[in-house]
C-alpha cells in the first residue's frame, strides 16, 4: 500500500478554523464544509445574496437553480445571514475547505471536541430552535493522525433543527462560548453578524440565533457520526479522500437535492463526493489534493465532469473592487496574507487569482445547465 501522506494541519489550526460553525446544526454544518470546497463559488453565491436581498429559503434555491454551482453552494442562498458572514471572509472560507478535504476525519473530530467544550460551558445545550443529543458510538473511536495527537471521542453531540422545516442560524464568539481557548497562537476565527442582522432573542452565554429561515429542503445532507463505510462503500481511499473508510460520512437526502438540482436519483445511499469541476481553477493546497482530484491530467476533473468556460473578459479593476468590498481588504493587503492565518499564506495568492477572473459575480452570465455538469456523488 501507498505510505500515508503527512496531515498537512495540526489539531490547533483546524480547531480555529472550525470554531465559528461547530455548533451549528449538523446538516447545515455539512453543507458548509461541502460548500467550502468550492471558495470561488462562494464567493460568487454570497454576491448574488446580497444583490437580492429578500431573496431566502427555498425561493432563493429556485432562483439559483441554473448557476454553475455544486448543490451545497445553492443550498446556502436560502441562508442571506450565512452568506453574508461566509462572502466577508473568504480566507477563512478556502481554509476550511482545504482542512476539509485534505483531513475530513480530523475536521469532524475537532467539531466534535469543541462541541463537548461548549457543553462544559454551559453553551451548547438544548432551545427552541435547535435540539442537541449526546450518544454514544457504537463502534470504536478511530485512532487519530500523529499531527492532530487528539483521540476521538468514543460519543458524539448531534445538533439537529427542533423544527426540521426551520432552521436558525447560530451567531456566537468563539472566544466566548468555548471558554479559555485551547491554543492562544491559534485564536478561533470570530464571523460578527452583519450590521442590522435581526435575532430571535437575546444572547444567551454569548449565543443567539439569527431569524429562523422555513425551508422544505435547503438541507439536503446529514452527519453521520456513527457510519463505518469498510462493509458497505468498496472504494479507494484515494478517490475519496480517505473519507469513505474513516467514518463521519455525509450521507445525501436524495429527494432534497433533486429538487435543488432537478436530477432524478433514486439511489438512497449516497454520501457527497468532492467534484474539482466546480473548482474553477482555484488551486489546492497541496501536490497530494492536486493529485487526488486529478487536477491537470484529466479533462474535467475526476468525475469528467464538463465545466462551463469562464468568460475572461477585461474587467480587473472591477473584480479589485469586489474582492475589497467584499474582504475589507486591497488586494495588496491580501497579498500580505491574514493575521488569522499564519500558516495559510497560498490563501492570499489564491484570492489573486479570483481578482482576475473577468465576471466575478459569476451569475451575471452563467447560463442554465443543471443537467450539464453532474454533482458527484459517491454511487
Amino acid at each position: 500500500p501507498a505510505p500515508v501522506a503527512t496531515p498537512a494541519y495540526t489539531a490547533a489550526q483546524i480547531d480555529q478554523w472550525t470554531a465559528p460553525i461547530a455548533l451549528y446544526p449538523d446538516a447545515l454544518l455539512s453543507q458548509i464544509l461541502m460548500a467550502s470546497t468550492y471558495p470561488a463559488s462562494v464567493i460568487q453565491a454570497a454576491q448574488w445574496s446580497k444583490d437580492n436581498p429578500k431573496m431566502q429559503g427555498d425561493t432563493a434555491i429556485q432562483a439559483v437553480s441554473g448557476q454553475p454551482w455544486d448543490a451545497s453552494v445553492k443550498s446556502l442562498v436560502a441562508f442571506p445571514q450565512l452568506m453574508s458572514l461566509m462572502g466577508e471572509n473568504p480566507s477563512w472560507v478556502q481554509s476550511l475547505g482545504d482542512a476539509f478535504l485534505a483531513q475530513p476525519k480530523d475536521v469532524m473530530d475537532s467539531v466534535q471536541r469543541l462541541r463537548l467544550l461548549a457543553q462544559q460551558t454551559g453553551t451548547l445545550q438544548s432551545t427552541p430552535q435547535q435540539t442537541v443529543t449526546t450518544v454514544k458510538k457504537s463502534a470504536p473511536a478511530s485512532a487519530s493522525t500523529a499531527a492532530t495527537s487528539t483521540p476521538a471521542s468514543p460519543t458524539v453531540i448531534k445538533i439537529e433543527p427542533a423544527d426540521p422545516q426551520v432552521v436558525y442560524v447560530p451567531t456566537y464568539n468563539p472566544s466566548t462560548v468555548y471558554g479559555t481557548w485551547p491554543n492562544a497562537s491559534y485564536p478561533p476565527v470570530y464571523l460578527p453578524p452583519s450590521p442590522g442582522q435581526q435575532f430571535t432573542n437575546s444572547f444567551v452565554r454569548g449565543f443567539g440565533y439569527s431569524l429562523g429561515v422555513a425551508t422544505t429542503y435547503a438541507l439536503f445532507s446529514n452527519i453521520d457520526w456513527d457510519d463505518d463505510d469498510e462493509h458497505h462503500h468498496d472504494h479507494d481511499d484515494d478517490h475519496h479522500g480517505g473519507y469513505s473508510h474513516n467514518g463521519d460520512n455525509i450521507n445525501i437526502n436524495v429527494n432534497n437535492f433533486n429538487k435543488i438540482t432537478g436530477e432524478h436519483r433514486t439511489d438512497n445511499h449516497q454520501v457527497w463526493q468532492h467534484n474539482p469541476a466546480y473548482r474553477n481553477g482555484v488551486p489546492y493546497a497541496n501536490s497530494q489534493l492536486a493529485s487526488r482530484y486529478h487536477q491537470t491530467s484529466v479533462p474535467g476533473g475526476l468525475s469528467a465532469t464538463r465545466q462551463q468556460t469562464v468568460n475572461r473578459d477585461s474587467q480587473r479593476q472591477a473584480a479589485m473592487a469586489q474582492i475589497q468590498q467584499s474582504t475589507g481588504k486591497t488586494l495588496t493587503q491580501l497579498q500580505h496574507g491574514d493575521a488569522h492565518f499564519p500558516q495559510h499564506s497560498a490563501s492570499a495568492q489564491q484570492l489573486k487569482q479570483l481578482s482576475q477572473r473577468s465576471n466575478y459575480r459569476g451569475y451575471d452570465s452563467a447560463r442554465p445547465h443543471a443537467q450539464q455538469m453532474n454533482n458527484t456523488l459517491a454511487q
